[in-house]
C-alpha cells in the first residue's frame, strides 16, 4: 500500500472510533492513535475528540493499552507531542484532554517512572517536560500529584541538566512553576518574569548581569514591560517595579549585540575578527601578593597569540603588551568560551608567557558551574572574543540593583497636577532666586561674585531661580541658548552660598571638560573640584583623580590583616574545590554521601597482620581496587572473600546498566559537590577582598570628601558608585540630560541627593541604544531611548524653557525655528555677521540626482569636498575661515570622504555612523569631534541608498541636529528624491525643502562667486569645474 493510500486509512479509522461505527479494541487501538497523529490540524482534531461522546474515553483507553517502554517512547510519545502543537489555542479543551490522559496515572505512571529510569529517548524527554508543565498550569484541578513528581530531585534535576536546550528550558519553567505560592493564570506564568531559562528569575536582582548560555540559547522574548509610567499607580511595588524594567531593558539592550555576534560566530561569518584560540584550564588566579584581585580561571592557550609571534623573551612580550598602543588592545573586551560566557582579564604578566595564559572571570555561579563542567569534560575548548561593549554597561546594571532611589516620590511617582517640591536651600540661594525673579534683568555679576557684569533675560532668570529653588528642576534649552551658562552659575551659587556637595555628570568627556572650563572661568576654586575618571584635556587635567594630593588616612591594618588571612583561607579552598571538579575522586564522595557503597568498596593497605595488600604481577592493590571491578561489571576478585565484601552480596549482584547508571550519578554529584563548593569558597573570598579594596580606598573617599563639586561621566558615576555612596553628594546636576538613559542617571543618585537638577534638550538626539526594537522610533512602547528629560517633559513636569540663541546667523535659525522651536529669538549679535566668502550663498543644498551607491558619483562627491577645502573656497582663500565642519551620514559616503580629507581636516563622525563604521570594520582616524563643539561652517552629505527608508534621518530630532549645529553657514549636499518619498520622514523633509527652495538655497551644483569679482559667478557640477573656473579659490580673471 502507498503511502499516501495508508495515512488515508488512517485518517478515516480515526473518525470511525470518534463517530462510534468502529469499537475501539486492543487490536485496532494503535491504528486509531497513529490516525489521531496524521490529521493535518491539531487544532482540529482537539476539535473533533472533544465533540464525541467517546472521544476522551477512547483516548484514555488507547493510551493505557500498551504500557512497554517501547509504546512510551513511540506512539504514545508522538501523540502527546502532536496534541501539544495545539497548546497556544487549545485552552481548557486540551487541559481536559490532557488530564483525562494521565488519570488515573496508568500511562502516566510508566511514563513519569520510564523518565526516572533514563530510558527515554531525548525527543520524549522533551515530550515529558512539556506535558508535565502544561500538568502544573491546569486550571480548577488538582495539581498537588503533579507537583509532587516535579519536585523529586530525579526529576527536575535531570531536566535542567539535560544536553538538549529546549528541555533545560521547560525544566526551568517547572521549576518557576513550583516557585510560586500563589495561584497564577497559565498567561502570567509564561509572561511573567522568570523561568524562561536558568538566568531568568522573579526578581531582577537575582539576574546575572553576563548572559547564560541557555540565555544566548533561548528563543522566548524576555520579560519586559510597556508602557510602564501608565501601569505604577495599579502597582503594589512601583518603584521597585520601575527599577526591575529599567535594568530589564537596559540588559536587554547590552545582549542584543551579544546575541547577533554570537549568532554570527555560530554560522562562520567571516566578517568576525575577534581572537578564537584553543584553551585549557591551569589553575586559580587571585591576582598577584601585593595586589589581589576577584578571584578567576587561568587557561593557557594551545599556541601563540598572532600579535606576540616572534617576539621573544618575557620582558619584550610584557613591554609590548604594557605600552604598544597594538599590544594594549589585546583582550580588553568581554570574551565566549564556547557557549559559555566569562569576562576576560588582561593580565600582562601572564600573557606575555609563550604560550600565553589568559584569566577569566565569571558573573554568576550559573556561568562558573557550567564553564568548569564543560572544561571537565573536555582537555580543551576554544575561547572566541566578542567584541560587545559589556564593560560599558555592567558598571550601570551593577549600580541599578544596589540603587537606594531616593527623590521616588518626585521622579518616578509624580503625576500632573502634583505640587513641585521646594529644595532645602539657605537663605542665601533663596535670595539669590528672589533677587532673578523679582527683576530678570538684574546685573548678577555681584550677586554671585562672578567678577563681571552679566544680565539675563527673562528664560535664564526663570530657569536659574527654578535650579535654585527646586528638589527637580528641568531645564530646556535649543542650541546656543547658554543651557551650559546656567548650569555653571547655578553651580557656581550652590558653591559659594552653601555647604552642600555637587555632582557633575554628563554623558561625554568633551562636555564635561567643557563644563568644568567654565566652572574655573566662574572662579570657582579649582580646589574644590574633583574629576573622576580619564580622558581628561590639558586645561582640565590638574582636576583629575590622580592628580589631587592625598593626606594620610589611618587605617585599622589589625582589621586589614584579619580581612587578608580569612581571604587566604577562602583562597586555599578555593584551589582545592577547583582541582576536585577536574580530579576525579569517588572514593571521597562514597564516604561521605553513599556509604553504603563506600564500606564496600573500601580496601584497607595492609592486612589484619600488618602486610601489604599485593595482587596479581606483584602490584599493591590499592584503595580503587574494588571500585575499578564493579565499575567493569566484575566481581571482587581477589577480595570476594573479605566479610564486607560477602556482606553486600545486593551490590555485587547488580548488572552492568544499573552499575554503569550509578557511576554516572555519582560523578555528577561529585562534580556537582565540587563546583557548589567553588562558588561558596569564591563568593566569600569576592566578598573580603571587596572589603580590603574598601579600606584601601578611603583614602579615595576621604579626598572626595573634601571637594565640592564632583565631576565624572555617567559611565564614571556608575564605576565609582560606591565611593560616590559613601561621599554622598547632595546636588546632582545632569548635562546633556536629554542624551542619556534613565538609568544611568538613577545610579548616579546617592542616598543623600535632595536636589537634581536637569539641564538638557529632549528634541536633539535622544540616548543611544543598540537594539532598535526597544526605542521610540519602533514604537512598540518599550521606549528605552526616552530619556527620564523627555518623560518628565512629556507627562508634564514643570520645565523652563530658555528661548534666545546665541549661535546661528538669522538665515540657519529661521529653519529650526520653523521645524523644531516656534518661540526661539536670534540675539542681536548672530545678526551683521560676515557672509561665507567664495559662494553665493550662507545656506546651501546641491541637490543632485544620482544614487547613494553609485561609486562613480560617490568618488566624484568626495573630490568635491577634496576641492571645497583644498581651494579654500569656504577659507575665504586665505585660511581666514578655518573652521569647516565637514559631516556624512551615508556610510559609504562617510568613508570615503573622511580618505579624501584625512591629511588636512578631521571630519566629524555622526554617532550612530560611528558604530556602523565599528560593525563594518572601518577604523576611525584620529579623535571623534563631539556634536556639542560650537561649528562654524557646516558640511553634509546627506545622501540614503534606500529613498523608502531614510534610516535614522526619519527622526527629527536628527534633522535639527544637523541643522542647528552650524553656526555662520550651512552647505549640503545630496539628492532629495531619495528622502521624500521616504514613507516614514518624507512629510519632515517635505517641510524642510520647502523652506529650502522658498529661501532660494536649492542649486544643481555648487555656487560659487569670486571675492575680487562679485559679479563673477558660477555653478560647478564636476569635481574637474573647480580647477577650471575656481583654481585658488576665486576665478581665472587676472587680479
Amino acid at each position: 500500500m502507498d503511502p499516501a493510500s495508508r495515512v488515508s486509512r488512517l485518517k478515516r479509522r480515526f473518525l470511525d472510533v470518534l463517530s462510534g461505527s468502529i469499537k475501539l479494541d486492543p487490536r485496532n487501538a494503535t491504528l486509531f492513535l497513529q490516525g489521531l497523529c496524521a490529521q493535518d490540524d491539531p487544532v482540529a482534531c482537539l476539535n473533533a475528540i472533544t465533540k464525541s461522546p467517546c472521544g476522551l474515553s477512547s483516548i484514555q483507553s488507547a493510551m493505557q493499552l500498551d504500557l512497554s517502554v517501547r509504546f512510551t517512547n513511540g506512539l504514545g510519545s508522538n501523540v502527546l507531542g502532536y496534541l501539544l502543537r495545539a497548546s497556544d489555542v487549545g485552552g481548557d479543551d486540551l487541559d481536559n484532554l490532557l488530564f483525562n490522559m494521565v488519570e488515573p496515572p496508568i500511562f502516566w505512571g510508566v511514563f513519569v517512572h520510564t523518565f526516572q529510569e533514563g530510558a527515554l529517548k531525548e525527543d520524549t524527554q522533551f515530550v515529558f517536560a512539556r506535558m508535565l508543565a502544561r500538568l502544573l498550569m491546569l486550571r480548577d484541578r488538582d495539581t498537588k500529584p503533579f507537583r509532587d513528581i516535579a519536585a523529586r530531585p530525579s526529576i527536575q534535576d535531570s531536566l535542567i541538566a539535560s544536553p538538549k536546550h529546549e528541555i533545560r528550558e521547560t525544566g526551568h519553567l517547572i521549576k518557576h512553576i513550583l516557585s510560586t505560592t500563589s495561584p497564577l493564570m497559565t498567561y502570567d506564568i509564561l509572561v511573567g518574569p522568570g523561568g524562561r531559562h536558568d538566568n531568568d528569575f522573579v526578581d531582577y536582582r537575582d539576574i546575572a548581569i553576563l548572559p547564560t548560555a541557555d540565555e544566548n540559547l533561548c528563543q522566548k522574548s524576555p520579560f519586559l514591560r510597556t508602557a510602564l509610567h501608565n501601569k505604577l499607580d495599579s502597582s503594589d511595588t512601583p518603584v521597585k517595579d520601575y527599577f526591575d524594567n529599567t535594568f530589564r531593558m537596559l540588559r536587554e539592550d547590552m545582549i542584543f549585540n551579544i546575541r547577533e555576534e554570537t549568532q554570527a560566530i555560530l554560522q562562520q561569518d567571516a566578517k568576525h575578527r575577534g581572537l578564537r584560540i584553543n584553551v585549557s584550564p591551569i589553575g586559580i588566579y587571585t591576582g598577584t601578593d601585593d595586589r589581589k584581585t576577584r578571584w578567576g580561571v587561568k587557561l593557557k592557550c594551545d599556541k601563540d597569540l598572532w600579535q606576540l609571534s616572534g617576539m621573544n623573551g618575557l620582558r619584550t612580550r610584557a613591554n609590548f603588551l604594557t605600552q604598544d598602543p597594538r599590544g594594549s588592545k589585546i583582550l580588553r573586551n568581554q570574551s565566549l568560551i564556547l557557549s559559555v560566557l566569562a569576562q576576560c582579564t588582561a593580565v600582562e604578566d601572564l600573557l606575555a608567557h609563550d604560550p600565553p595564559v589568559i584569566v577569566i572571570q565569571f558573573d554568576g555561579d550559573v556561568n562558573i558551574q557550567k564553564t568548569l563542567v564543560t572544561f571537565s569534560g573536555l582537555a580543551k575548548l576554544q575561547l572566541i572574543q566578542l567584541s560587545a561593549a559589556v564593560f560599558a554597561f555592567e558598571p550601570v546594571l551593577t549600580a541599578l540593583k544596589n540603587s537606594p532611589a531616593p527623590l521616588s516620590q518626585d521622579i518616578i511617582l509624580w503625576t500632573p497636577g502634583s505640587p513641585v517640591q521646594r529644595s532645602q536651600n539657605n537663605v542665601a540661594l533663596d535670595h539669590v532666586a528672589d533677587v532673578v525673579g523679582l527683576d530678570p534683568s538684574a546685573d548678577i555679576g555681584d550677586l554671585l561674585d562672578l567678577g563681571k557684569s552679566i544680565r539675563l533675560d527673562k528664560a535664564q532668570a526663570r530657569s536659574l531661580a527654578a535650579g535654585l529653588r527646586q528638589r527637580v528642576s528641568l531645564i530646556q534649552g535649543p542650541p546656543g541658548t547658554g543651557k551650559s551658562f546656567i548650569g555653571a552659575l547655578l553651580s557656581k551659587a550652590i558653591h559659594d552660598k552653601t555647604a552642600r556637595t555637587i555632582l557633575v555628570i554628563c554623558y561625554t568627556n568633551h562636555v564635561l571638560d567643557q563644563f568644568l572650563g567654565d566652572l574655573l572661568k566662574h572662579d570657582v576654586p579649582a580646589n574644590s573640584i574633583v574629576r573622576l575618571g580619564g580622558r581628561t584635556i590639558q586645561s582640565t587635567d590638574h582636576l583629575s583623580l590622580h592628580n589631587q594630593p592625598r593626606e594620610r588616612v589611618w587605617r585599622d591594618w589589625d582589621e586589614i590583616n584579619d580581612l587578608k588571612l580569612r581571604a587566604f583561607d577562602y583562597e586555599v579552598e578555593l584551589e582545592t574545590h577547583f582541582q576536585r571538579v577536574f580530579d576525579e575522586n569517588l572514593m571521597a564522595h562514597l564516604e561521605h554521601e553513599h556509604r553504603a557503597f563506600y564500606d564496600t568498596f573500601y580496601v584497607s593497605p595492609v592486612t589484619e597482620d600488618g602486610l601489604t595488600r599485593i595482587g596479581r604481577g606483584g602490584r599493591v592493590i590499592d584503595n580503587n581496587y574494588l571500585l575499578s571491578r564493579w565499575e567493569e561489571g566484575l566481581d571482587a576478585g581477589m577480595l570476594s572473600g573479605e566479610p564486607h565484601v560477602q556482606a553486600s552480596a545486593w551490590i555485587w549482584g547488580m548488572g552492568l546498566s544499573a552499575r554503569r547508571r550509578l557511576l554516572e550519578k555519582w560523578r555528577k554529584e561529585s562534580v556537582a559537590s565540587a563546583l557548589e563548593s567553588v562558588c561558596a569558597a569564591g563568593d566569600s573570598y569576592n566578598v573580603l577582598q571587596g572589603a580590603i579594596r574598601l579600606e584601601f580606598a578611603k583614602s579615595t573617599v576621604a579626598m572626595l570628601h573634601q571637594k565640592r563639586i564632583i565631576a565624572c561621566t555617567t559611565t564614571g558615576a556608575a564605576i565609582y558608585a560606591e565611593a560616590l555612596e559613601q561621599v554622598g553628594p547632595d546636588v546632582l546636576l545632569v548635562e546633556e540630560a536629554g542624551e542619556i538613559l534613565e538609568s544611568h542617571i538613577f545610579t548616579a543618585l546617592s542616598h543623600k541627593v535632595d536636589q537634581l537638577i536637569l539641564i538638557g534638550d529632549h528634541k536633539q538626539l535622544r540616548p543611544k541604544v543598540n537594539n532598535y526594537q526597544l526605542t521610540v522610533e519602533k514604537g512598540e512602547g518599550y521606549d528605552l531611548n526616552r530619556s527620564l528629560f523627555e518623560q518628565l517633559v512629556l507627562k508634564g513636569y514643570p520645565h523652563q524653557t530658555l528661548s534666545t540663541q546665541h549661535r546661528m546667523r538669522p538665515e540657519i535659525s529661521s529653519l529650526v525655528r520653523e521645524l523644531t522651536y516656534p518661540e526661539l529669538v536670534d540675539t542681536p549679535s548672530t545678526r551683521q555677521r560676515a557672509d561665507i566668502r567664495g559662494v553665493q550663498s550662507n545656506i546651501i543644498f546641491v541637490d543632485h540626482t544620482h544614487p547613494e551607491d553609485d561609486d562613480l558619483i560617490i568618488g566624484d562627491q568626495c573630490r568635491w569636498w577634496h576641492k571645497i577645502i583644498e581651494a579654500k573656497l569656504v577659507r575665504g582663500g586665505d585660511g581666514a575661515q578655518d573652521n569647516t565642519l565637514p559631516r556624512a551620514t551615508g556610510l559609504q559616503n562617510f568613508h570615503q570622504l573622511r580618505e579624501a580629507l584625512k591629511r588636512d581636516n578631521d571630519p566629524i563622525l555622526n554617532d550612530l555612523d560611528s558604530v556602523e563604521l565599528a560593525k563594518a570594520g572601518l577604523s576611525i582616524l584620529g579623535p571623534p569631534v563631539h556634536k556639542a563643539r560650537k561649528d562654524g561652517i557646516h558640511l553634509a552629505t546627506i545622501d540614503r541608498i534606500n529613498p523608502n527608508a531614510i534610516g535614522f534621518m526619519d527622526c527629527p530630532e536628527r534633522l535639527n541636529v544637523l541643522l542647528s549645529r552650524a553656526r555662520d553657514g550651512l552647505i549640503l549636499i545630496g539628492n532629495s528624491q531619495t528622502f521624500l518619498p521616504s514613507r516614514k520622514g518624507g512629510t519632515l523633509w517635505k517641510r524642510f525643502f520647502t523652506l529650502l527652495e522658498k529661501g532660494q538655497y536649492v542649486y544643481q551644483g555648487f555656487p560659487v562667486k569670486c571675492e575680487r569679482h562679485p559679479t563673477h559667478t558660477n555653478l560647478l557640477k564636476r569635481a574637474s569645474d573647480f580647477d577650471d573656473h575656481c583654481p585658488g579659490g576665486g576665478c581665472v580673471k587676472a587680479w
